[in-house]
């Protein structure tokens, strides 16, 4: 299937990103003390949100965040709970940004606006960023890693690879094959996924990274793939699988998993 045109049935773009943005617009704001700003990066202008602590931990650590949704769609609403959890629990700056998606733009696009916030933090004087991506979020944070020249990776149920070979789909909580393969294709660039990347193939020169991902993830084999490829390397790396967990967990009802993988990612990466 990786060297054959994906015909999956095209989907509704428009009606995604509509209903993904309302549900995220109908939660209740995350409570946090400390300011948020709008604002752009890069020469795209793409869109971000800054979340900074009312009392910032010492030592210039900051986190560029990278939401979810397939590539394909997601905004700075999406997963602005999330980020205002990292930004009150670690004390540190979170700068989210609304990077490009597919069809229109290709995951290089996406990873060059993670590029351009890493860089717009560096500017303000932050010595330190991490890339911290969920879900599709993580395929950028990967994408994005060396030229950004992030310190480290957090990622939690990330896509590593995107052609799909290792996809579990015996697992009952992955994110959905079809959407996947039809979005992938056209992410990468040239419609098949024989053109996608394989993030744990190619994981040389990556930084330290934290994963989480959830046992019933269809993504776990290839979580999996990825940590052992960056401890062989002699590279820091952690697997966290939460038991009986789905895609998408950090989002989900049990907030003390959420808050502990939160609370685990920054010790590991000491800020």
């Amino acid at each position: 299937m990786s060297g054959m045109l994906v015909r999956v049935q095209p989907p509704d773009i428009a009606a995604l990103r509509r209903d993904a943005r309302e549900r995220a617009l109908a939660r209740p704001r995350w409570p946090f003390d400390g300011t948020v700003s709008e604002g752009v990066a890069g020469a795209a202008a793409v869109a971000t949100r800054r979340y900074l602590p009312a009392r910032p931990a010492p030592g210039g650590a900051a986190v560029v965040f990278l939401h979810g949704g397939f590539g394909l769609f997601g905004d700075l609403e999406l997963q602005d709970g999330y980020c205002r959890r990292i930004a009150g629990a670690l004390h540190v700056v979170v700068l989210s940004v609304a990077y490009r998606l597919a069809p229109e733009a290709t995951l290089a696009e996406s990873a060059a606006d993670a590029v351009a916030a890493a860089e717009l933090l560096r500017a303000d004087g932050l010595s330190r960023v991490v890339l911290w991506g969920d879900s599709a979020g993580g395929t950028v944070a990967l994408a994005a890693a060396r030229d950004a020249r992030a310190d480290a990776l957090v990622l939690t149920n990330p896509n590593v690879d995107l052609t799909l070979a290792s996809y579990d789909d015996t697992a009952p909580g992955g994110p959905g094959r079809a959407l996947s393969e039809w979005s992938f294709a056209r992410w990468a660039g040239g419609g098949t996924l024989a053109d996608a990347p394989d993030f744990a193939a190619g994981a040389r020169g990556l930084p330290p990274v934290y994963l989480a991902v959830g046992a019933d993830d269809s993504l776990l084999a290839d979580a999996d793939r990825l940590i052992t490829a960056r401890a062989d390397a002699g590279v820091p790396a952690r697997l966290r699988i939460v038991p009986g967990a789905a895609h998408g967990f950090m989002g989900g009802p049990d907030l003390a998993v959420a808050e502990d993988v939160i609370a685990e990612a920054g010790r590991f990466h000491d800020f």
